[in-house]
């Protein structure tokens, strides 16, 4: 069972904050402490047998059956409130610049002062001395003239450049027609190479048909032959005799009925096969050539036993040169043939991509190797063309605006030369006066602060306040909500804005979101002043509770409190808004009949016990 003094202590609170006088306080809390201590003794006198129990009870009851002194908390607001500093900003100020550096000599308004638009305010000195003023516009002068000759070379330049640009583009155009002429006259060559090579398998053929008769006429006594195979009885009988194993004789005949099927082969074959024909074809006839020599090496030259009609040294001799003269022939012929193709390999292969095109009979719109690349020199020309018109236009235009920045230079010494007035270019009243007489101004130090002053942002609201919302209260506000706020001399009267607009980043240094809030336009307050904002959090009721209470850990506030559940001493994390010293207004999960340890202290020395 706990021992609370929530009853006690409520009274307490009403009494001390009813009490003004401290020293009334002192001796009321004296008053009540030897009233709580004599009944705190009284209770706490046990019997022998108390004492007995007591010293038996084990530790766990200890900690389980200590009591401590407790409080319940004192609600003392339903909602919590932030109040923030902010400030006020008139939309209607402006103001007003020299135009130049000088001395000011006289000032013709002051605060309260109402002008008009281009109203001469003040007057500054001349210039200090006149030919140190000419010499700087001399000087300028100079400065002009150097950048319009700098704009004049650079133009001639960009001109010079665009023309061996557009002359470059020229030349290769011209190149490009002629390898176009190239390119015709490459179809003629493929053409022309193409009937070469077809006229050499023509000349070659009868070079092989020359010497297939003439094998025939030696062989066979005849050039007549049918296109039937010939047996080795139908051989004279006089040829390759001198051959024992008329192996010879075999062979010579084989290689002729070689040399007809290869020539019906070759008649009855494509154009695409006439080729690997023809060189078949020349191969076996080269073949039958040395056969019949060999034939004719083993052929006497004397009448033989047998009976045979011999061939006189005269007749073998003449039949030997006929066949090495065929022999020499097709060699001839074929070399030929293959120079043919040769040079039309060459040719074609130089050009692979228009040779397809040949070959497939539609060259429309295909293009030699030498017209591609033209081309693509053309279109990079054309593309460094557009590069450097674009440079050389930057080139002019940044050379123009310096020109533009000398003259700009220029002027400005002329007007600094003289601009002795210093004039308002706005109408308003004077709130502030920056200038003393002797006093050396420059142009970015104001000279008059203006009210007043019609603007675009004043037509919306006159004024507006500004405040730095702190990020975690960034759902607090939005725009349109209405926001409370009061002046440093007024904290009764209350005052209410519209939020107009809430920054939409935070603020790195400060950690805070800017928010603007339209003030009534029948409300004056002076610019720059600063006033309270107070935000109200329904949400989190504020509880009165005694500091020694309240425990800090890790950046953080925390009470013990008795779980309600399971009667026993936990930590609950709290916010504290103020504190006194004796009481401190807190918020977090709790409410009016949470049970807060008084004296956390106890709790740690019953868990050290």
């Amino acid at each position: 069972m706990h021992y609370t003094l929530s009853s006690p202590l409520q009274a307490f609170h009403t009494i001390w904050s009813s009490t003004r006088s401290r020293k009334k306080r002192i001796g009321i809390c004296a008053v009540i402490l030897i009233a709580a201590i004599s009944l705190t003794v009284y209770a706490a006198l046990p019997s022998d047998q108390s004492i007995v129990s007591t010293n038996t009870s084990t530790e766990e009851e200890l900690s389980t059956n200590a009591e401590f002194t407790t409080v319940r908390p004192l609600l003392v607001s339903d909602a919590s409130s932030v109040t923030l500093l902010g400030t006020v900003l008139s939309n209607e100020t402006a103001n007003i610049y020299p135009r130049r550096e000088g001395i000011v000599e006289d000032i013709l308004v002051d605060i309260g002062d109402t002008i008009e638009k281009n109203q001469v305010v003040a007057l500054l000195l001349p210039k200090g001395v006149e030919g140190q003023s000419a010499a700087m516009i001399s000087e300028k002068k100079a400065r002009k003239s150097l950048e319009e000759s700098n704009l004049v070379t650079a133009t001639h330049v960009a001109q010079e450049t665009m023309i061996k640009t557009k002359q470059s583009i020229t030349e290769k155009e011209t190149e490009l027609m002629v390898a176009i002429r190239e390119q015709e006259e490459l179809l003629q060559k493929f053409t022309e190479s193409s009937d070469h090579i077809l006229q050499m398998q023509e000349q070659a053929f009868t070079a092989v048909q020359n010497a297939r008769q003439v094998i025939e006429w030696i062989l066979f006594g005849s050039n007549s032959i049918t296109g039937s195979a010939m047996l080795n009885n139908d051989l004279l009988r006089n040829l390759g005799i001198h051959d024992s194993s008329n192996v010879s004789r075999y062979e010579v005949v084989e290689a002729f009925n070689s040399v007809v099927d290869a020539q019906k082969d070759y008649n009855n074959s494509s154009v695409a096969q006439k080729a690997s024909s023809m060189d078949t074809m020349l191969t076996l006839t080269l073949n039958a050539i040395s056969k019949v020599s060999t034939v004719l090496q083993y052929t006497p030259s004397e009448t033989t036993a047998n009976g045979f009609d011999r061939l006189t040294h005269a007749q073998l001799t003449d039949r030997l040169t006929t066949v090495l003269s065929e022999q020499d022939k097709i060699y001839k012929t074929r070399e030929k043939l293959e120079d043919a193709r040769n040079s039309f390999f060459a040719l074609t292969s130089k050009e692979p991509e228009l040779y397809q095109a040949f070959r497939a009979g539609n060259d429309a719109g295909k293009q030699s190797n030498k017209v591609h690349m033209i081309q693509q020199q053309i279109q990079t020309a054309h593309d460094i063309l557009g590069l450097t018109e674009v440079s050389q236009d930057q080139i002019i235009e940044r050379q123009k605006s310096m020109v533009d920045i000398a003259d700009s230079m220029l002027q400005l010494e002329y007007a600094n030369s003289g601009h002795r007035q210093i004039r308002s270019p706005f109408s308003g009243t004077v709130s502030k006066r920056f200038l003393n007489v002797g006093q050396i101004v420059s142009p970015s130090m104001p000279a008059f602060e203006l009210t007043g002053v019609p603007t675009s942002l004043a037509k919306k609201a006159k004024a507006e306040v500004q405040f730095g919302l702190p990020e975690h209260l960034l759902s607090a506000i939005e725009v349109g909500d209405s926001i409370a706020f009061f002046l440093q001399t007024d904290e009764a009267n209350a005052y209410t804005a519209h939020v107009t607009r809430k920054s939409p980043q935070v603020d790195m240094q400060s950690h805070t979101f800017t928010i603007q809030a339209k003030i009534p336009d029948d409300l004056n307050l002076p610019h720059q002043s600063s006033v309270r904002i107070r935000l109200t959090d329904e949400k989190k009721p504020i509880f009165r509770v005694p500091s020694s209470s309240v425990k800090r850990k890790d950046d953080k506030n925390y009470l013990w409190i008795i779980n309600p559940e399971t009667d026993t001493p936990i930590e609950l994390t709290v916010s504290v808004t103020a504190e006194d010293g004796e009481f401190a207004e807190i918020t977090g999960a709790l409410t009016q009949e949470t049970d807060v340890i008084i004296d956390p202290l106890t709790l740690n020395q019953s868990k050290n016990d």
